[in-house]
């Protein structure tokens, strides 16, 4: 990872984790994902990607993937606990590194964005509107029209996240204003639920 350059860390190797690792691949972005379980490692190492056991909420962790180097980060991981504590690690010792993390609620989008996340996407609306294009599917209605419905309903919604955001501060319009102070203490959300030690990373 010492040649890295400019990439993007991956926090989170999960299904999320893996389609942005694919997809990054397929434009020749450089970067390198993180997880702590074994299993998802193995699954990148399988596809002969840059996948790495290692938490990736740990200063040193972070530092070893070449985080002060980084441009971005995408963080997916399991549970609100650890993203939040992730987002913080970064925010705290790699402020030049824009973060993208998905938020469970709004609650977690909140406490996200004071930890100093970038930007803070709710994971609940694209599973809802493929949800949504299946029921009016079997609805008969026409593809195109099925097409035309999401993707009316997605850019309203935009428009409305990105207005609110523009009133309160927030990345997402949750509310919270960034003039407020950064917090100290770790999230009370339960953190990483595999044990790992800090500072732990497998190549």
């Amino acid at each position: 990872t010492d040649d890295l350059q400019d990439h993007i860390i991956i926090c989170g190797f999960g299904r999320v984790g893996q389609i942005i690792a694919q997809l990054l691949s397929e434009r020749l972005i450089p970067f390198v994902a993180l997880d702590v379980r074994s299993d998802r490692v193995a699954v990148g190492r399988a596809l002969d990607l840059p996948v790495y056991f290692g938490d990736a909420g740990s200063r040193e962790v972070l530092h070893k993937v070449g985080a002060e180097r980084a441009c971005a980060a995408a963080i997916t991981l399991d549970t609100p606990g650890a993203n939040y504590r992730t987002v913080w690690a970064l925010s705290k010792y790699f402020p030049n590194v824009k973060t993208f993390v998905r938020a469970h609620d709004v609650d977690h989008g909140l406490n996200l964005e004071k930890a100093g996340a970038t930007a803070v996407v709710p994971e609940t609306l694209e599973p809802s509107l493929q949800l949504a294009a299946a029921v009016l599917a079997q609805a008969k209605l026409p593809t195109s029209e099925i097409a035309t419905t999401i993707n009316e309903f997605r850019s309203r919604h935009l428009a409305e996240l990105t207005e609110l955001c523009e009133a309160s501060g927030s990345s997402l319009g949750y509310g919270y204003n960034r003039i407020m102070n950064k917090p100290k203490s770790q999230s009370t959300d339960s953190l990483d639920e595999t044990p790992v030690s800090e500072g732990t990373l497998a190549i």
